[in-house]
Formats: C-alpha cells, sequence, structure tokens
C-alpha cells in the first residue's frame, strides 16, 4: 500500500511539473505572421537604416519583442514552462533551435549574396511556416506528455 501511495505521489509530482509546458492558452492565429513580419523588419532594420536611425528603429523592434513577451506571460496567467522539459518536448525544441539556425544562416546568406530585401523577404515568408510547424510540433508534444501522466 505505501509503494503505491509513493508511486501516485511521484506522479503527482510529474504531472505538476509539466503543467506549464503542458497546459497553456494556444498562441493567437496571427502569431506566425507577425513573427515573419518582425523578422523581415529586424533584418531591414539592421542592413538598411543608416545612423542615427538604425539604433532606435532596432530598439523600437526590441520593444516590440518585450511587449509581446509581457502580454504573453499576461496571457498564460503568468505561468511560463522553466527547468528540464518533459522528454516529449525534446524533438519539438530541437527542430526549433536548428530551424532557427537555418533561417539566420539562411537570411545572411541572402542579404550578403543578393541584397537585404532579398533576406527579408526570406524571412518574411519562411519564418510564419516555421512557426507555424512548431506550433503543431508543440501542441504534439503537449498531448503525448499529457497521455503519459495521466
Amino acid at each position: 500500500m505505501e509503494s503505491e501511495d509513493i508511486r501516485r505521489t511521484l506522479r503527482e509530482a510529474d504531472r505538476a511539473e509539466a503543467a506549464p509546458w503542458t497546459d497553456y492558452p494556444p498562441t493567437p492565429r496571427w502569431y506566425p505572421a507577425a513573427v515573419g513580419v518582425w523578422a523581415a523588419l529586424i533584418t531591414l532594420a539592421f542592413t538598411e537604416l543608416d545612423d542615427p536611425v538604425r539604433l532606435p528603429a532596432v530598439l523600437a523592434l526590441v520593444a516590440v519583442e518585450l511587449g509581446f513577451l509581457r502580454w504573453y506571460v499576461r496571457y498564460r496567467n503568468g505561468v511560463m514552462p522553466t527547468g528540464r522539459a518533459p522528454r516529449e518536448f525534446r524533438r519539438a525544441i530541437l527542430g526549433f533551435v536548428a530551424g532557427a539556425a537555418i533561417i539566420v544562416l539562411g537570411v545572411g546568406a541572402l542579404v550578403s549574396a543578393v541584397d537585404a530585401w532579398a533576406g527579408a523577404a526570406f524571412a518574411l515568408v519562411v519564418v510564419p511556416g516555421a512557426i507555424a510547424w512548431y506550433e503543431r510540433a508543440y501542441a504534439d508534444a503537449a498531448r503525448r506528455a499529457r497521455k503519459r501522466l495521466s
């Protein structure tokens, strides 16, 4: 009987630890497109704007990002995932990091080889698709983790 109590207590602790990763409201439908626009604008701000306009433009875009993050934390009722992700999320997170690196390298290559507008257009088109993929992969990982922990 005591070992069953211990197992139940450990399972409840696992569920509580995973809850910020698995229990969350969906991101708004506009989120992937907004990230694509932001990526295109930050590309242009860094490459096409001259001093003294560049720094204020970049800071304004960073402020927009920070404002979104502040809103998103409130949207999630102040609960954000921390610590080690449940194992179901590792593939999605690795895919996100690899995809982000590939996109940054692609934007940089296009800016260098063609021009800034080509890099910005690439970001505008590719980033929303990558974000939408990650949103689906994350939701699938959350579903699998909830199932395992139920």
